[in-house]
């Protein structure tokens, strides 16, 4: 298996199990906090959104696919929020969905030379863009545990 097809099927691992459970949420539950400064599910499915895109895309081409007007609630630096500055739960969830389907589409499409090519964004850690998408496959599957935890709390009915 090559790099990219590696990437790509971890991508689409991380996606798969992340729809799955996310379609148990409901408006309530997916803004549940079990925890005062723990995530909820619209906080980690937009994060994954950002994440996504900004280390898939963004920082190796410099386009971007997601609404960027979000960052300020889902980048790496957003602070937790009263609950009505998130988007809903549907907005989230249509939005996560295209911009997998698209991350994990230009992943399948990457050709090795891509994958060595120099970040279009300055990063200090991402120098090229399979830099930037081998922590992306990591960094999925670091908060699919966190998410797969809120999900083992609603299955409890602890949310």
């Amino acid at each position: 298996m090559d790099v990219a097809s590696y990437f790509r099927a971890e991508l689409e691992t991380v996606g798969r199990h992340w729809l799955e459970r996310l379609a148990a949420f409901d408006a309530r539950t997916a803004l549940a906090r079990p925890a005062p400064n723990m995530n909820h599910a619209i906080w980690l499915t937009g994060h994954m959104i950002w994440a996504e895109d900004f280390l898939v895309v963004e920082v190796p081409t410099g386009q971007a696919l997601r609404d960027k007007a979000w960052d300020v609630l889902f980048d790496h630096s957003s602070e937790k929020l009263p609950d009505d500055r998130y988007p809903s739960l549907e907005q989230v969830r249509e939005t996560y969905e295209r911009v997998h389907e698209e991350v994990v589409k230009r992943v399948g499409a990457l050709k090795p030379a891509d994958l060595g090519r120099a970040s279009a964004a300055e990063r200090r850690w991402f120098p090229t863009a399979a830099h930037a998408i081998a922590h992306q496959v990591t960094h999925g599957h670091y908060h699919l545990g966190q998410f797969m935890y809120l999900f083992k709390l609603l299955q409890a009915g602890k949310l």
